[in-house]
Protein backbone atom coordinates (compact mmCIF):
# COMPACT_ATOMS: atom_id res chain seq x y z
CA UNK A 1 0.00 0.00 0.00
CA UNK A 2 2.74 2.70 1.13
CA UNK A 3 4.82 1.57 -2.57
CA UNK A 4 1.36 2.73 -4.37
CA UNK A 5 0.84 5.67 -2.33
CA UNK A 6 4.77 6.90 -3.00
CA UNK A 7 4.43 5.80 -6.56
CA UNK A 8 1.04 8.10 -7.28
CA UNK A 9 2.39 11.17 -5.04
CA UNK A 10 5.47 10.71 -7.36
CA UNK A 11 3.59 10.86 -10.68
CA UNK A 12 1.43 14.10 -8.63
CA UNK A 13 4.77 15.87 -8.14
CA UNK A 14 6.28 14.85 -11.82
CA UNK A 15 3.31 16.20 -13.06
CA UNK A 16 3.43 19.32 -11.42
CA UNK A 17 6.88 19.73 -13.03
CA UNK A 18 5.64 19.39 -16.49
CA UNK A 19 3.01 22.10 -15.65
CA UNK A 20 5.30 24.13 -14.20
CA UNK A 21 7.60 23.84 -17.79
CA UNK A 22 4.41 23.53 -19.71
CA UNK A 23 3.05 27.01 -18.73
CA UNK A 24 6.21 28.93 -18.01
CA UNK A 25 7.38 28.75 -21.56
CA UNK A 26 3.55 29.83 -22.39
CA UNK A 27 4.11 32.58 -20.02
CA UNK A 28 7.27 33.54 -21.76
CA UNK A 29 6.15 33.00 -24.80
CA UNK A 30 3.59 35.55 -24.40
CA UNK A 31 5.83 37.85 -22.91
CA UNK A 32 7.71 37.67 -26.15
CA UNK A 33 5.00 37.87 -28.81
CA UNK A 34 4.99 42.08 -28.94
CA UNK A 35 8.96 42.20 -29.79
CA UNK A 36 9.30 39.54 -31.83
CA UNK A 37 9.89 39.79 -35.75
CA UNK A 38 8.24 36.54 -36.60
CA UNK A 39 5.16 36.10 -33.85
CA UNK A 40 3.08 33.04 -36.01
CA UNK A 41 6.44 31.32 -36.29
CA UNK A 42 7.12 31.88 -31.95
CA UNK A 43 3.77 30.46 -30.98
CA UNK A 44 4.08 27.73 -33.86
CA UNK A 45 7.46 26.34 -32.66
CA UNK A 46 6.41 27.38 -29.21
CA UNK A 47 3.52 24.99 -28.93
CA UNK A 48 5.21 22.38 -30.82
CA UNK A 49 7.71 22.13 -28.21
CA UNK A 50 5.57 22.53 -25.10
CA UNK A 51 2.96 19.64 -26.72
CA UNK A 52 6.09 17.39 -26.96
CA UNK A 53 7.03 18.00 -23.96
CA UNK A 54 3.87 17.50 -22.58
CA UNK A 55 3.03 14.58 -24.31
CA UNK A 56 6.48 13.05 -24.11
CA UNK A 57 6.25 13.31 -20.58
CA UNK A 58 3.02 12.06 -19.83
CA UNK A 59 3.64 8.90 -21.84
CA UNK A 60 6.77 8.21 -20.19
CA UNK A 61 5.55 8.91 -16.98
CA UNK A 62 2.41 6.78 -17.28
CA UNK A 63 4.11 3.54 -18.37
CA UNK A 64 0.92 1.60 -18.40
CA UNK A 65 -0.95 2.97 -15.14
CA UNK A 66 -3.64 4.74 -16.11
CA UNK A 67 -3.41 5.56 -12.08
CA UNK A 68 -0.44 7.39 -12.63
CA UNK A 69 -1.65 8.99 -15.42
CA UNK A 70 -4.71 10.69 -13.62
CA UNK A 71 -2.12 11.50 -10.78
CA UNK A 72 0.09 13.23 -13.37
CA UNK A 73 -2.77 15.73 -14.91
CA UNK A 74 -4.05 16.19 -11.45
CA UNK A 75 -0.49 18.13 -10.72
CA UNK A 76 -0.54 19.64 -14.32
CA UNK A 77 -3.92 21.25 -13.43
CA UNK A 78 -3.18 22.14 -9.66
CA UNK A 79 -0.02 24.03 -11.54
CA UNK A 80 -2.09 25.66 -13.58
CA UNK A 81 -4.02 27.09 -10.75
CA UNK A 82 -1.68 28.10 -8.65
CA UNK A 83 0.41 29.86 -11.27
CA UNK A 84 -2.68 31.75 -12.78
CA UNK A 85 -3.33 32.79 -8.50
CA UNK A 86 0.17 33.97 -8.46
CA UNK A 87 0.49 35.58 -11.74
CA UNK A 88 -3.11 37.33 -11.53
CA UNK A 89 -5.17 38.04 -14.69
CA UNK A 90 -3.98 40.64 -17.05
CA UNK A 91 -6.95 42.93 -17.58
CA UNK A 92 -7.58 43.11 -21.46
CA UNK A 93 -6.54 46.25 -23.35
CA UNK A 94 -10.02 48.28 -24.88
CA UNK A 95 -9.21 47.58 -28.47
CA UNK A 96 -8.36 50.84 -30.20
CA UNK A 97 -11.66 51.98 -32.16
CA UNK A 98 -13.93 49.16 -30.61
CA UNK A 99 -17.26 50.12 -30.48
CA UNK A 100 -18.42 50.89 -26.34
CA UNK A 101 -21.70 48.48 -25.86
CA UNK A 102 -23.01 49.72 -22.54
Amino acid sequence: MTHYLLEVTLSLLAGGMIGLMYFSGLWRTVQRLTVSARPYRLVAVSFVGRLILALGGFYLLMDGSWERLAAALGGFILVRAIMVKVLGRVPALPLKGAAAWK
